[in-house]
């Protein structure tokens, strides 16, 4: 009597940046690797205009692996979880930590810790996504630096105008990520790690979340 191995079960995300695509080529060549497909996720935003933190489907998507105990979310490319390289790499972390496994259709490969015949391509991509992320936050911080610099050639003032005082639901948002892992109990340490927010910022988010 042949025995068949039960599919492992799996959830798939899937992105689209505008909405004159669509999402179901990706849906249908996911369905068809292998896995029991408890739950699609979809959504048309743009990986540039929406941090992982701002977007609901996948915010939605992430909740639902922790929730229902699923350890397996399948994804058509890695840009589809997003263009910010060092967001994507902390997501990575961050599944890895908690045992999911992540499965790329176009490179045919699965990000796993427990899957040792991928463990080394997994490293790799893991270190080229650092060192894009590294290169991304020079590049940004150089731009910025130049911005400066011309301004101030122009004798135009930088910074915050004088005077002026930032509101509460500015700051906030600008720290999306920060706020989503102090909701998950994570410590300042980890949070740093994560996001790259000094525990000073860190303080400052939970001090004004429990102003709010």
């Amino acid at each position: 009597m042949e025995i068949k191995e039960t599919p492992a079960k799996a959830i798939i995300y899937t992105r689209v940046s505008t909405g004159g695509q669509t999402t179901d080529r990706q849906a249908r060549d996911l369905r068809e690797t292998g896995y029991e497909v408890a739950e699609v996720f979809s959504e048309k935003v743009s990986g540039f205009s929406k941090s992982i933190g701002e977007r609901q489907e996948l915010q939605k998507a992430l909740a639902y692996l922790e929730k229902e105990g699923v350890k397996c979310l399948l994804i058509h490319e890695i840009s589809r979880l997003g263009r910010n390289t060092t967001e994507v790499l902390n997501l990575l972390k961050e599944l890895e930590g908690k045992g999911v496994s992540v499965y790329i259709h176009n490179l045919g490969l699965t990000l796993s810790a427990e899957n040792d015949s991928n463990h080394v391509f997994t490293k790799l991509v893991i270190t080229i996504m650092a060192d894009l992320a590294r290169m991304e936050s020079e590049q940004l911080s150089l731009r910025i630096r130049s911005g400066i610099r011309s301004r101030k050639a122009d004798g135009l003032h930088t910074g915050r105008k004088v005077g002026s005082q930032e509101s509460r639901e500015k700051f906030l948002a600008k720290h999306k990520e920060v706020i989503r892992y102090l909701r998950l109990g994570r410590s300042y340490q980890e949070i740093t790690k994560l996001t790259g927010a000094a525990p000073y910022t860190i303080s400052k988010v939970k001090k004004a979340l429990a102003e709010g």
